[in-house]
């Protein structure tokens, strides 16, 4: 969840060495220092014996709570308004040893097809590819939380964006610029288009089983961060994103040509599918309903496929476009399940 509280955690020790191994508790050793801790996205916790006087308002007191209470602490930590983290079990996944459900999709799943006849008969619609270049491809996003929701990845295993070479941005670039076109002749030139990543770190390992450690951009129409998220992550501009290709970080921008924000300070917590959790909040949808595991939202992806069909089969777009999107035009139109109509 956002965290929409700042509070401060009393404990014993116990329990404070049990707080601390979620990826958003900060152990303190004065009170002074919870403004820092707050800054960096995070919850400050800290022995009773170590405030002086009565405790202040922010303040709540954590009595229980060890090992084996872990879903219970973080049903705890929501119930009082703000994101403790996952827990870190201190296990380290080679992602490289890991099915690459990205890389399946680049290989058109193992089926020795054209890429339109992949198209009409990959068995769930959210693998159609929808634009093809040398080095990326287009794909919805999995579990579309709102229509126009796209995914922009290499066809090559590379980790993040940080780590394109040369070559690869520049495609990259005018990837994106296609991409933005699209979704903007799909459903509004007026409408807005932002691209943000979680790159990875250079050795593909992570505390998270599940994480999907292999480039992919999210391009999603009609939404942005609002200042304070912007803020609640430390978010700063950068010229050059191929700094961050040592690190893990959260990268964010406004329009295929607009400025490019990152969040790489180790210290700053920022949340796991960040930007989706605030679209869930802003549209109104129960708790977990932004977690892609959970919900595939297959009305969006069907609704999004046809409406960019309609677009890209009688749009006026550019040859470019037009060719790289010609196998998703064809193939999408032959599936057993194209809809005749949408309203």
């Amino acid at each position: 969840m956002i965290t929409k509280r700042q509070v401060l955690l009393v404990a014993t020790e116990k329990v404070i060495n049990f707080m601390v191994r979620f990826e958003a508790i900060a152990r303190i050793n004065s009170i002074s220092q919870c403004e820092e801790v707050w800054r960096n996205n995070k919850t400050p916790c800290c022995m009773k014996k170590q405030i002086e006087g009565n405790l202040p308002s922010y303040a709540i007191e954590v009595k229980k709570f060890g090992e084996r209470n872990v879903e219970e602490f973080i049903t705890f930590c929501h119930e009082n308004g703000f994101e403790c983290g996952e827990f870190k079990t201190g296990h380290v996944y080679d992602t490289s040893k890991e099915r690459c459900i990205l890389c399946e999709l680049a290989n058109l799943k193992g089926m020795l097809a054209s890429l339109a006849s992949y198209n009409e008969m990959v068995d769930k619609e959210v693998d159609c590819i929808i634009y093809e270049s040398r080095n990326f491809y287009v794909t919805s996003e999995l579990g579309a939380i709102k229509p126009g929701y796209l995914m922009i990845v290499p066809k090559e295993h590379i980790l993040s964006v940080a780590q394109f070479s040369k070559g690869y941005m520049t495609e990259y670039t005018q990837v994106c610029l296609d991409v933005e076109s699209i979704l903007k002749g799909t459903y509004g030139m007026e409408k807005s288009v932002v691209f943000f990543e979680h790159g990875s770190g250079p050795t593909g390992k992570s505390s998270h089983k599940k994480s999907i450690v292999h480039a992919h951009t999210h391009v999603v129409v009609d939404f942005k961060l609002d200042k304070k998220y912007l803020e609640m992550v430390q978010m700063h501009p950068i010229e050059d994103i191929s700094v961050a290709r040592d690190v893990h970080y959260f990268s964010y921008q406004e329009g295929s040509d607009g400025r490019l924000m990152i969040a790489m300070n180790p210290e700053v917590y920022v949340q796991r599918q960040f930007p989706r959790q605030v679209m869930a909040e802003e549209m109104g949808l129960a708790p977990g309903q932004y977690n892609w595991r959970n919900v595939e939202f297959t009305e969006n992806v069907k609704a999004q496929l046809y409406r960019l069909y309609e677009f890209l089969k009688k749009g006026e777009v550019s040859p470019r476009i037009k060719e790289r999107t010609r196998a998703f035009v064809e193939g999408y139109e032959r599936r057993e399940d194209f809809p005749q109509e949408w309203e």
